[in-house]
């Protein structure tokens, strides 16, 4: 890798030979973008999130997604099915960063938001995403050049892999067949489902 100083997928400053932003492994080539991803906007300046403010991420069943997914007609959309029970999981967003994915023994990954199940999504790769800690303590999310992608709010265009996109309250990471993780901030003085 002599004459690289930034990691070609995200630009970070590299460190080696896996980039600490991304996760990019820098002795493959940079990767191309796929016709049909999301190109994010700059972000526009959003204000601090509030002293003691409590990020979390929440994640559901999304009977609204897995029906997009479907009309995708993908090689194994006739074999999925819709979850009949799925409860909320809610996940604190602490440290700098929390991976979305899988746990698997024989890939040596255990997400921090485990999206194992039950039950089991199956268009959820085990490196999926990745939610990063912005400096202004709000949050972005990187898509880890998944498998099946990731979007983001309404929009079924997938987002670009290692490029971090901002996140707002409210915010939802749309992935695998049928998963939302649903940001939100607690404000100071309320519980759980209160956060706006």
């Amino acid at each position: 890798m002599p004459g690289r100083d930034a990691c070609p997928a995200c630009r970070a400053p590299l460190q080696g030979r896996f980039c600490e932003e991304c996760g990019h492994d820098n002795a493959l080539p940079p990767p191309d973008p796929r016709p049909d991803e999301r190109r994010p906007d700059p972000a526009p300046p959003s204000a601090p999130a509030p002293t003691g403010a409590v990020w979390r991420a929440v994640v559901r069943a999304d009977r609204t997604w897995f029906d997009v997914v479907r009309g995708r007609r993908g090689p194994d959309v006739d074999q999925v099915e819709f979850p009949r029970y799925c409860p909320d999981r809610t996940f604190e967003l602490t440290g700098d960063r929390m991976a979305i994915g899988r746990r698997s023994r024989s890939r040596g990954t255990d997400p921090e938001i485990d999206l194992s199940g039950p039950p089991l999504d199956p268009g959820v790769s085990a490196q999926h995403a990745l939610l990063l800690a912005r400096a202004d303590g709000g949050w972005e999310v990187v898509d880890l050049d998944s498998t099946n992608g990731t979007s983001l709010g309404d929009s079924t265009a997938l987002l670009r892999p290692h490029t971090p996109v901002r996140l707002a309250d409210g915010d939802r990471i749309r992935l695998g067949a049928w998963t939302t993780v649903t940001i939100e901030v607690a404000r100071p003085g309320t519980g759980p489902g209160q956060s706006r």
